[in-house]
This record gives structure tokens, C-alpha cells and sequence, in this order.
């Protein structure tokens, strides 16, 4: 008989979960350059709208579960280490790497992005002006910046509640925690907290950060999910509650998620339509977040050294990806394929190229210690890193 999942020295189901949400992203990097519908620093001439549902469905879940993950991982550093290595731990994890990856890749994302939209020339006049810098933003990493304005408010609140707190109110939250998390209509409550978040947003969805300065509606929408993994983990036996009910939070999603989709396209963003779009969406975010982690609880919690290498790959893919998948698409911008066959080709190329970078200049590096807590070989191996 296996351990139960609350009792497990690493938690790998998890890890996956969070892997995959990065894999994600990179494969969204890949597709919305081919869409009419989303940011993205230049779009070629050729555009479908068939990659619109893979887009707007990803973006429902994606990053809400990233958070869910990093509130669980930064509760279990906190506990395991102390707050002294913990804080440690994330600054050279989290902040070195923001840093690092903005100074490497941003330079380099608007030279690209330059020579999308002008041409050669004008591109390198706009990177050695230096005016791409009037153009500032974190790129891709703001989800890194988010990690750190949130640790920061996790400190807060692990400092400053014990001080300030009425007697037995932690007792009194944890008790609502588990009542919430133990209701099969957990979703509810947990998807009204989001549903009031996603008002002040632009459009019914969680929009992407302007610029450097963290915006506070942003800031509270990812501090619901982030504030629930924290939780979670204080009360990890609830995981098997999770993993039982997987399958019935991702069949509830479902509709959901159709009810979402035709709110979206059907009906302008005003009146009623507005709260409704994005209760609708609310409960279906809720619904996957619970589903999606119930799904890797059940089918993913043993490991595999094929699976924790991935896992370990996916951070610094992830970081990484942009510059070559911008790279990727400029090489395919005069090529006559259609636009569905130049994602799957830039996504390929993409990971054909990061994943031997990783292999022999990462992993076995100092740049590996700091984005996975150590050097590891640089070959696949059965070994199990320390938990992060």
C-alpha cells in the first residue's frame, strides 16, 4: 500500500502540475503569434482563429494553478527550512532570475520584435538608440515579479497576524479552510471570491500585467489562488479529497467552460453580461483548478526520472523560450505553410533547441543550482532532488 499523499516526502503529482503549467505557457508564446486575438510583440501576416479556444481556455486555468502550486511550495519551504533559508531560497530561485532573465531577454525579445514588424535595419537603429527601453515591461517574467509582491504579503501576514489577531481566529479560518475544501461545492465559494477580483478587469478574463508596476487587481486575483495553496498545505491531507474528486470538478468545467466561451463571443462585455461572463467564468476557473490538480494527484504521484528531469527542464525552459520561439518565427515569416503548421514547427525547434542547452550548459551549472536548488548530472538520472 502506498503512503497517503499528505505523508509524501516529495510531493511529485505536484511538481508535474506545476511543470505542465509551464509547458503550457510556452506552447501559448507559440500559438497567439498566429492569432487575431491576443498580445503578442509582432504578428505575421498569416493568422487562424482555430488556436482562439486553445488560447482562451488555457488562459482560465493556467496561471491560477501556477499559484495554487507556488502558495503550497512556499508554505512547505517555509515550514521544512525556516524563514531564514525559506527567504533565501526564493531570492536566489525567484529575484535572481527575474533579474537576470529581464537584463538577457528583453534586449533581445524587442530587437526580434523590431525586426518583425520594420525590417533589419530599423531594428538595430531602435536596440543601439537604446529607445527600446522606453518600452519597458517584464515580458513573459511577470509572473515571476507577481511570486515576489506575494511572498512579500505572505510575510506580512505570517508576522503581523499572530500579533494582531483575535484569540482562536487562525483556528477559526482553518476550520473555514477545511469546511470549504472538504464541500463538494467548494467551488462556489471559492469562485465568489474570484468572481469580485475579475470586476475592475478590462475584459472578462485576467488580464495581462501593463508594466513594471504591479497592478493591484492583479495582485488580489492571484492572492486568492496563492492564499488556498498556502492553505492546502497547512491541511494536505485534503489532497485526497482533491484526487477523489478530480474527475467530477473537470466534467463540471466542461460546461462551464462552453457556458464561458459563448458569453464571450455572443454578447458584448456590458450589463448583465458582464457579471455574468465572468461568474461564469469564475466557477469554471475553480472548477479546473481543483479538477486539473485532483487529476494529477491521482495519475501522476509516483515518480519517474523521466518525468522529474521535465519537471526540472520546465523552469528554465520556460524562461528561455521566448527569444528562440520569436527567433523561430521569423524564420518561418516568408515560408508558405499555414500557420497551424508553423506552431507545431516553432514549438518543435523550440524544444529541440532548449532542451540540449539545458542538458549540458544548465543542469550541471551554477545557472542549474540556481533555478533547481542544485546542480544535478546532466543526464537523466533516477535521482530525486531536494524538495524545493
Amino acid at each position: 500500500m502506498s503512503a497517503p499523499i499528505a505523508a509524501a516526502s516529495r510531493y511529485h503529482a505536484l511538481d508535474a502540475l506545476r511543470a505542465a503549467m509551464m509547458f503550457l505557457g510556452i506552447y501559448l508564446h507559440a500559438a497567439v503569434a498566429y492569432s487575431p486575438i491576443g498580445g503578442w510583440l509582432f504578428k505575421p501576416p498569416q493568422l487562424t482563429s482555430t488556436l482562439d479556444y486553445s488560447i482562451i481556455l488555457i488562459h482560465v486555468f493556467r496561471m491560477p494553478v501556477f499559484y495554487v502550486m507556488a502558495g503550497f511550495f512556499a508554505a512547505l519551504l517555509l515550514e521544512r527550512y525556516g524563514s531564514r533559508r525559506a527567504i533565501a531560497n526564493r531570492f536566489w530561485r525567484i529575484v535572481v532570475p527575474f533579474v537576470v532573465g529581464w537584463i538577457a531577454i528583453y534586449p533581445l525579445a524587442m530587437f526580434m520584435a523590431a525586426y518583425g514588424r520594420r525590417g533589419p535595419e530599423p531594428a538595430i537603429d531602435f536596440l543601439l538608440s537604446g529607445r527600446f527601453l522606453d518600452y519597458a515591461h517584464p515580458l513573459h517574467l511577470w509572473f515571476l515579479e507577481y511570486l515576489i509582491v506575494l511572498y512579500g504579503l505572505a510575510a506580512i501576514v505570517v508576522v503581523a497576524l499572530p500579533r494582531v489577531a483575535l484569540p482562536g481566529l487562525r483556528a477559526k479560518l482553518l476550520r473555514l479552510f477545511r469546511t470549504i475544501a472538504q464541500s463538494v461545492w467548494a467551488p462556489l465559494p471559492l469562485g465568489a471570491l474570484s468572481f469580485l477580483a475579475l470586476l475592475p478587469t478590462k475584459y472578462a478574463g485576467l488580464d495581462d500585467p501593463p508594466g513594471f508596476v504591479p497592478a493591484p487587481h492583479l495582485v488580489v486575483a492571484y492572492a486568492i489562488p496563492f492564499g488556498f495553496g498556502w492553505l492546502l498545505f497547512a491541511n494536505a491531507d485534503l489532497l485526497d479529497v482533491l484526487r477523489r474528486r478530480g474527475w467530477l470538478y473537470t466534467a463540471i468545467a466542461v460546461p462551464a467552460c462552453i457556458a464561458y466561451l459563448g458569453l464571450l463571443f455572443s454578447f458584448a462585455d456590458r450589463g448583465v453580461a458582464f457579471y455574468a461572463t465572468r461568474a461564469v467564468l469564475a466557477l469554471a476557473m475553480w472548477c479546473l483548478i481543483l479538477g486539473i490538480t485532483g487529476l494529477f494527484l491521482r495519475y501522476l504521484s509516483g515518480h519517474s526520472a523521466l518525468r522529474r528531469y521535465l519537471c526540472d527542464s520546465s523552469y528554465f525552459l520556460y524562461i528561455a523560450h521566448l527569444p528562440v520561439i520569436m527567433l523561430f518565427q521569423l524564420i518561418l515569416l516568408g515560408v508558405p505553410l499555414p500557420p497551424l503548421a508553423k506552431v507545431v514547427l516553432v514549438l518543435a525547434a523550440t524544444i529541440a533547441v532548449l532542451l540540449p542547452v539545458y542538458r549540458y550548459s544548465v543542469r550541471p551549472t551554477v545557472i542549474g543550482a540556481v533555478l533547481n536548488g542544485r546542480k544535478h548530472p546532466g543526464a537523466l538520472t533516477a535521482t530525486v532532488a531536494a524538495a524545493d
